[in-house]
């Protein structure tokens, strides 16, 4: 039976969380978090998935965010945002301190989930650049559905959003793969429940996909992978490539223009599967989990980075290291080639994104990371190579001009979970999959031409543009 003083304890407490929620005047949101998770079990739930973390992971996911805002717009346009009616989500924040400002206070004040897993040194930070990000505007928004629900399913893998073309974009939902076309503006799924046989032959929880031209695949926690042609869309195929998990799949074209892919996965090798056949065609073993592989694209290398310190270049022909990337103080996530070959990006839990001159990758030329406040999960150049796209976990999405010799660069700010980035074959578009319980979208952007500024002669990025 409780006493008169429990009894008081628990109305106390009742009447901080009721002020808390109710209230004009919103307590530090850390009083709100510790209240909230004082003696509490670790649980599960984000994207009605199971996550086997403690309650701090999940600190950030329980910002009470809805006294924040004001209301919510299912669709919206440019016009919205550029008129300040509602930001890119949709969302129209309460003024002043009890707004958008309050939320970001709060979300910068949060360390990312990982770094509570590490018992190595401290990062060392005095060595990285900072970014100019003053009056750059390199991608402008342009429409989200927040209809649209994109998931996934590992708190580090975010390879999960493929766009193959501006009207064809591809992503994850729970655990079915949906096709989403801009230009219609009409969702459909293509691969899992609720179609029926052959169509739901897909891994039993997909954690990465990539789709090119008209193929896409699949790999899952259970070393499965599913195959399907896109422009048929029959008789998907559903194999196993290892026992393990697949971390990431790339999918491009080899020197002779034959499709392949690159699996990474957890059983210390990577593999080479022919697309035309499905016959696995090469093999490079390493000594830790591959986390990402990435070949360049004149097709003589391939970049890798996992679970150890260094990341790698090996000889497509030999099958040989050429050069040990070196840089980083955490594991790597992301991998990304400028199309000329010249240039390697790597993104690291280390909160950093390495970038190597590939004729000397003895060290790197740039170490950006100044301004990112999580882990770099994914890294895209664009084709033109002016642009390299860096996704943290959640909330930001950097837009690096190249031309500047990476000084300049953009920052796309948000809420929630990154579960995937997207640039189309012709950088026109880039797409930002926000995977969040409230919050979920793709988020649409298009090109701002830099025309005035790269007909300068001395600009030698004068003769192409984004």
């Amino acid at each position: 039976m409780d006493t008169d003083q429990d009894q008081d304890q628990d109305q106390d407490h009742l009447d901080f969380i009721g002020v808390s929620l109710e209230g004009t005047n919103i307590p530090a949101i850390d009083e709100i978090l510790d209240a909230v998770f004082e003696n509490q079990p670790p649980f599960i739930g984000i994207d009605e998935v199971e996550h086997h973390y403690f309650a701090p992971f999940f600190k950030r996911n329980i910002c009470p965010l809805n006294n924040l805002i004001i209301s919510r717009q299912t669709v919206v346009e440019q016009e919205a945002v550029s008129s300040g009616f509602c930001d890119l989500q949709g969302i129209c924040w309460r003024e002043g301190e009890q707004g958008k400002k309050a939320y970001r206070r709060y979300r910068d004040s949060v360390t990312s989930s990982v770094h509570m897993h590490y018992s190595g040194p401290v990062i060392i930070e005095e060595n990285r650049e900072a970014l100019d990000y003053k009056d750059n505007d390199f991608y402008r928004f342009r429409y989200t559905d927040t209809s649209i629900h994109c998931s996934h399913r590992h708190p580090q893998l975010r390879n999960l959003v493929s766009a193959t073309s501006k009207n064809d974009i591809y992503y994850l939902n729970h655990n079915s793969i949906m096709h989403w076309s801009p230009q219609l503006r009409t969702a459909r799924t293509i691969l899992g429940d609720p179609l029926k046989k052959p169509f739901t032959r897909v891994p039993s929880q997909i954690t990465t996909l990539a789709a090119l031209d008209n193929m896409i695949m699949l790999g899952g926690m259970d070393g499965n992978f599913t195959f399907m042609n896109l422009q048929t869309c029959m008789n998907p195929i559903r194999s196993s490539i290892t026992d393990v998990e697949v971390n990431a799949i790339e999918m491009s074209l080899s020197r002779t223009g034959d499709p392949h892919a690159y699996f990474s996965t957890n059983d210390r090798e990577i593999r080479c599967m022919d697309l035309r056949t499905l016959e696995q065609k090469a093999t490079f073993p390493t000594g830790w989990f591959v986390n990402y592989t990435s070949q360049s694209p004149d097709g003589h290398m391939i970049a890798l980075v996992g679970d150890d310190l260094d990341g790698e270049v090996m000889s497509v022909n030999s099958r040989e290291k050429i050069a040990t990337l070196t840089g980083h103080q955490r594991y790597s996530f992301s991998v990304a080639w400028s199309p000329d070959s010249t240039h390697l990006a790597t993104g690291s839990d280390d909160r950093s994104t390495c970038i190597y001159d590939t004729r000397m990758m003895n060290k790197p030329i740039h170490i950006l990371g100044a301004d990112i406040r999580e882990s770099v999960r994914s890294l895209r150049y664009s084709s033109c190579g002016r642009y390299l796209v860096m996704a943290e976990e959640s909330n930001y999405v950097h837009i690096v001009d190249t031309a500047s010799d990476y000084t300049k660069a953009q920052k796309i700010d948000f809420v929630g979970d990154i579960s995937g980035i997207s640039l189309t074959p012709d950088a026109e578009s880039l797409f930002i999959g926000v995977s969040y319980v409230d919050f979920s979208s793709i988020l649409e952007f298009e090109v701002v031409h830099q025309r005035g500024e790269l007909m300068n002669m001395d600009d030698p990025w004068a003769s192409m543009y984004c």
